[in-house]
């Protein structure tokens, strides 16, 4: 069977397995996964941090990450584009076929030689997919509100943005949208899960988004997709 090599690019520090989960589940027998953080050769007090709930006023675009001693760091979307490059440039250079991007932040300015999949990009096209126009695009914070409903603007979507913790999420009773999008990479499968059991529309996870898409790229015409890495 043909050998794939893909790398995936977080915006925090590896190893991040409940990020590469929806990519191993998806991925084909024979493919080899390398995992490079963006914040990998940082020490905890190089990172240009932010709080995760910016004054009213603020811009940019504040994305939550983890770091390798698992606590948890925000750091702006324009902090981090530098950084997220070389990372995907050491992707390429370590030979990748692919890079996966797993942030739900546009990065617009992140280029690549080979292919590289944005999470937002493939949600955009999964929802224009089914056919929606008003979509509930989901954030954790107050902070990545303004940005979310920006970019789903941007897209060409009428939008309503909820902010919540998705475990403990509960939708508005009378919210008119046709999709709910989960604008965060990494949320757990059983809360993704949970949500759709109550939603009364289609949920879209970018996470599972992302991971779709880097299996489609993968994937060459007459190959069989396989359910696990061997």
């Amino acid at each position: 069977m043909t050998s794939h090599f893909a790398a995936v690019v977080t915006i925090g520090q590896t190893p991040r397995p409940d990020l590469l989960e929806p990519l191993l589940d998806r991925a084909a027998s024979g493919t080899t996964i390398i995992e490079i953080g963006a914040l990998d050769e940082l020490t905890p007090d190089a990172i240009p941090t932010r709080s995760p709930r910016p004054s009213a006023g603020i811009g940019g675009n504040p994305l939550t990450t983890r770091l390798r001693d698992g606590s948890s760091v925000t750091v702006d979307e324009g902090d981090l584009v530098p950084l997220v490059q070389q990372a995907v440039d050491c992707a390429e250079r370590a030979g990748a076929d692919i890079t996966l991007l797993l942030c739900a932040g546009g990065f617009v300015d992140v280029t690549a030689v080979g292919t590289l999949i944005r999470p937002f990009e493939a949600a955009v096209a999964t929802v224009r997919a089914i056919g929606a126009r008003r979509v509930a695009v989901v954030v954790p914070y107050e902070g990545q509100a303004s940005n979310a409903r920006r970019k789903w603007a941007a897209a060409g979507f009428h939008v309503h943005v909820v902010v919540g913790d998705l475990a403990a999420l509960e939708l508005p009773v009378d919210l008119a949208v046709d999709v709910v999008v989960l604008d965060y990479v990494g949320h757990a499968a059983r809360d993704v899960r949970a949500l759709r059991a109550r939603a009364p529309v289609p949920v879209v996870d970018l996470g599972e988004c992302g991971a779709e898409a880097a299996v489609v790229a993968l994937m060459r015409p007459g190959q069989e997709q396989e359910s696990a890495i061997r």
